[in-house]
């Protein structure tokens, strides 16, 4: 490591120590009571990060490594120490009941001490020398500049995107200027608008008698190709399909001479009026089907139809609250009359409302990564609306700026103008909730949203909210935007705080800033492309352009959101030039990746040189990691620590089903000494990233984090190495990309963790077997991410394409499964010639050529085998053939004296190893992971009887009473413990049969 890069600076905690795991707890509790945070309710944004996350990123940041670490888990809202909640966490996740729960209330409700923030102020300034600015230059939705306003430190915040910069002014600026007060006006103001909007409105929604109107539930219709009749589009008849109870459908009743079609609402099952199976699905797969012929109708048919004006849609059926609960109803001729009403309405009043730009007659985009609205006949944005729906955006728009003077005039300018900031934010959330693409929920029976999904996905079946009447959705939404709006002014805080200062632009040119003038920079950055943030707001973009646009012209003078310096990879830009598809993704990774280093050049400008910018990065792609390190490196950082914060359940992997719960990785940077100079890749430094990679896991092991984590974790002090060079080449000076530093990290990380659990060595043992130890140990599941597997298969030398045609994996899509011993049985066992091929191979002439497939494969009669772990698997097969117990015992020790495996042998300290790895599920009895792999319960078995060897204790141990005790002691049961569930963003399957399936 040259001289210099030991600057003297202070080491921060976020270098030294951070109480990850119980961080990572606190993340999924913030959503797993199905209320969110205020400011996630506030108004849609994608991608947001944990306010839990946030703050422990900030204020690790600013504070020196010797700061108390009990005072700096009490500032991040912990009811209790870091230990107890994760001990908490993991006895709840075994299945335990915990008296009292956690006892406390969620990290981001907890109180901040005034003597704590005091002590925290204290701390950072002896470090920086005075109270340290923090800057989000890539905001988003608020959450870090928001914890950081919380702490009391001065916060700055930037965002390119007008709609996230009207979010953060409402989130970040008007809950520290206004606090409480602004929601009393607001509910105030937007009384006054219902009732202008019902006198105008209330004709087009009958009123119901003893209930109130839900959901208004359509079909979408094309005409029948034979018959010209509109026939609907409907994927799945059902209203209720609910986990338990009875189903409930609409089923359609067709009159073939009138052209016509109504409903009858029925439950499913036996009884008086019930139907035994629910209706014929009218569409599957792009195609229809028509009620009137039962003919397929062709998926470009649909498509003509509706880019040719003539897709049309029909009311099926009303969802109602009633005192008895939700009931369903078909359409009555009042709800059609209705319906007539508003369109004409409409028409009279839509060329007087585009004239005076109320309503957005703006384009949907041609260049764009989601087509389907306009594939689907909606090409300008107030198309995305029914007739009736666009009739009351219409009245809402025009009634609020007519409401505005009146507002201003009696709550003063600055009061006035966010009064009609949140009720523009009202709007926007009745468009997520009331227009064309937001649906039906069938099993939660609540009406979903336009983004339940970061996309336009096209729905066959729609909802419309009524505005008005007895529960009527402005209600709702003027309910739920205040009220998410008090919830941020109610949050604790610092006795002394300051709102957030805002601006706008793009974060690689932050020309408002001096050279220096920062402290620390903590950034949640875009991810590539997991999010299309313009595409996506420009939804939004159209209608507070109308709405706050007056006040805001920088930020809505354009025709849709800029998206020219926007740090997104989006092929779509890029197809123009390109010949190809490939050629378009990698001009636009490059673009993204160019934009990135600017941001970070430009961070590094405005940061002292003793400062500290701290990434948080989702990304579970080798190839984005590597992006992420590459960009850091040019801009002049050098990489200090990097911590894996789990911000989703691990329920499923005490399965062993598969591995899907994501990590928000906190990377912390400094600024690398000028002059830095070269770094060679020779067998020093790689040395020296193996210790820093094996120290790291193994210190992150003993602080009880994961293996995945321990291996995300030894990136971080990895990288500093590698990146403490302005750049890094070969002795012959060919540069080094990042990516062979992170391949030695995992491949020292996985060699540790190899040594941990076959204490004999593994030498003999093939790379592919290695591969499956690595992936039961680390990954703990069956089925994980391509990129997992990617990272393992490089730390034993193997790519996933080696190991697929090696038959120990099954890849589709994204997925990688391991193959279990009965996966890969073959139906006989192999012959005397087939057995000379798999050991010497097949020479031509001689016999037939075995089949590739049945050479990976195995038989417990086989007499050869590839690999041990081919062995170690027929093994276990054996045992089982002889069904178990003393028979399979002995016929496993004939195997093994038949095929020399005896203790010291590579296959027996591999079935070792393997039972050390073995996750709980598939150590359980009466367990489908274990009944699949039932190999790690016949190794269990027989390792004592066959190989003298003590199998590892699988005994599942209760948890000692006497901590049960401890843990209860101080637990006072919370509101949010009783009903602690995990909320899941997937929707289930029943629910994405409503989506455009092509």
């Amino acid at each position: 490591m040259p001289d210099g890069t030991k600057t003297g600076r202070p080491r921060l905690l976020i270098e030294d120590w951070l109480p990850a795991a119980a961080i990572g707890v606190e993340c999924i509790r913030e959503r797993s009571t199905g209320q969110q945070p205020p400011d996630k309710r506030f108004h849609v944004w994608w991608a947001r990060r944990p306010l839990a996350a946030s703050r422990a990123a900030v204020l690790a940041s600013v504070l020196p490594a010797d700061f108390p670490r009990e005072t700096f888990e009490r500032l991040l809202g912990f009811g209790r120490s870091g230990e107890e909640i994760v001990a908490i966490r993991e006895l709840m996740n075994s299945g335990v009941q915990v008296p009292g729960g956690f006892g406390a209330s969620r990290a981001f409700k907890g109180v901040i001490r005034a003597k704590d923030v005091e002590a925290a102020h204290v701390a950072a300034t002896r470090i920086w020398g005075h109270l340290p600015t923090v800057m989000d230059p890539m905001a988003g939705g608020g959450s870090i500049p928001l914890e950081s306003a919380r702490l009391g430190f001065p916060t700055l915040a930037n965002e390119y995107n007008p709609v996230a910069c009207s979010v953060l002014e409402a989130t970040l600026d008007y809950p520290f200027r206004f606090g409480s007060s602004l929601a009393v006006r607001a509910r105030h103001w937007g009384r006054e608008w219902e009732k202008r909007v019902a006198a105008r409105l209330g004709r087009f929604f009958p009123k119901e008698v003893g209930a109130n109107v839900q959901a208004y539930i359509f079909a979408r219709t094309v005409p029948c190709p034979t018959t010209g009749h509109m026939t609907p589009l409907v994927p799945d008849w059902h209203l209720l399909k609910p986990k338990g109870g009875i189903p409930v459908v609409a089923e359609p009743v067709v009159n073939k001479t009138a052209g016509t079609w109504t409903t009858v609402v029925r439950p499913v099952g036996v009884g008086p009026g019930a139907i035994s199976a629910p209706p014929p699905r009218t569409y599957a797969k792009g195609k229809g089907i028509s009620l009137f012929t039962k003919e397929s109708i062709p998926a470009e048919w649909i498509k003509a139809q509706a880019q040719a004006g003539r897709m049309g849609s029909a009311l099926y059926a009303v969802a109602l609250k009633t005192p008895q609960g939700l009931q369903f109803r078909p359409p009555q001729q009042a709800d059609l009359t209705a319906l007539d009403s508003a369109e004409a309405q409409l028409q009279q009043w839509r060329g007087d409302w585009e004239a005076r730009n109320l309503i957005p007659t703006e384009e949907y985009p041609q260049i764009t990564t989601d087509a389907r609205p306009r594939t689907y006949g909606m090409p300008r944005w107030a198309d995305m609306f029914s007739p009736r729906q666009l009739l009351g955006f219409g009245v809402l728009m025009e009634e609020l700026q007519a409401l505005r003077p009146a507002i201003l005039a009696q709550e003063g300018e600055e009061m006035g103008e966010a009064v009609a900031h949140l009720l523009a934010f009202a709007i926007d959330k009745f468009t997520n909730y009331n227009c064309m693409m937001a649906s039906w929920h069938i099993s939660h029976q609540v009406i979903r949203g336009v983004f339940d999904r970061h996309d336009f996905s096209f729905k066959l079946t729609f909802t419309e909210m009524a505005p008005v009447q007895a529960s009527g959705g402005l209600a709702w939404v003027i309910g739920s935007v205040v009220d998410a709006y008090e919830g941020v002014a109610k949050l604790p805080t610092a006795p002394a705080k300051a709102a957030v200062e805002c601006s706008q632009g793009s974060a690689a040119s932050l020309i408002h800033l001096a050279d220096d003038s920062l402290d620390a920079i903590v950034v949640d950055p875009p991810y590539s492309d997991n999010v299309q943030y313009s595409e996506l707001a420009d939804f939004f973009y159209v209608w507070l352009k109308r709405s706050q646009g007056h006040r805001r012209p920088e930020w809505f003078s354009s025709l849709l959101c800029e998206n020219a310096d926007e740090a997104v990879k989006n092929d779509a830009r890029f197809r123009a030039g390109a010949k190809k598809a490939k050629d378009a993704a990698a001009a636009a990774q490059a673009h993204y990746q160019d934009l990135m280093t600017k941001v970070f050049i430009e961070a590094h400008r405005v940061l002292r040189q003793d400062g500290v910018l701290t990434v948080m990065f989702t990304h579970k792609k080798q190839e984005a990691w590597e992006a992420l390190f590459a960009s850091l490196i040019k801009a002049g950082f050098t990489m200090t620590a990097t911590w894996p914060v789990k911000t989703e359940s691990e329920h499923s992997l005490h399965q062993a089903k598969k591995n899907a719960a994501q990590s928000t990785v906190i990377l912390v940077a400094r600024p690398r000494v000028a002059h830095a100079g070269t770094g060679y890749f020779d067998t020093k430094m790689q040395a020296d990233i193996r210790g820093a990679a094996e120290a790291t896991a193994e210190r992150l092991s003993a602080e009880g984090l994961n293996p995945v984590d321990q291996l995300v974790g030894s990136f971080g002090p990895a990288m500093e190495v590698f990146s403490a060079y302005d750049q890094v080449r070969t002795d012959t000076g060919e540069p080094v990309g990042v990516g062979a530093a992170i391949d030695i990290a995992a491949d020292a990380v996985a060699g540790w963790r190899i040594r941990q659990l076959a204490q004999g060595g593994l030498q003999g043992v093939e790379p592919e077997a290695q591969f499956a130890l690595l992936c039961w140990a680390t990954l703990r599941a069956a089925e994980f991410r391509f990129n997992e597997a990617k990272l393992l298969g490089h730390a034993v030398g193997m790519d996933v394409s080696t190991l697929q045609q090696a038959g120990l994996i099954t890849k589709t899509a994204d997925k990688v499964n391991i193959l279990s011993a009965a996966d890969r049985r073959r139906e006989a066992p192999l012959t005397e010639a087939e057995a000379q091929q798999l050991l010497f191979g097949w020479e031509p002439g001689v016999g037939k050529k075995m089949k590739a497939a049945d050479a990976l494969k195995i038989h417990p009669r086989d007499t050869v085998f590839r690999t041990h772990l081919d062995k170690a698997q027929a093994l276990a097969l054996t045992y089982a053939d002889a069904g178990g117990g003393a028979a399979g015992i002995g016929a496993a020790r004939s195997f093994a004296t038949r095929h020399s495996i005896k203790l010291g042998d590579p296959t027996v300290r591999l079935i070792e190893a393997l039972l050390r790895a073995a996750p709980p599920a598939v150590r359980r009895e009466k367990n489908a992971v274990a009944e699949k792999f039932a190999e790690f319960r016949a190794w269990h078995a027989m390792l004592l009887p066959v190989f003298g060897l003590t199998p590892p204790d699988w005994t599942e141990k209760k948890p000692d009473q006497a901590v049960l005790d401890l843990l209860a002691k101080t637990a006072t049961p919370s509101a949010e413990d009783a009903g602690e569930a995990e909320t899941d963003d997937e929707e289930e399957e029943d629910a994405e049969d409503d989506e455009d399936e092509e």
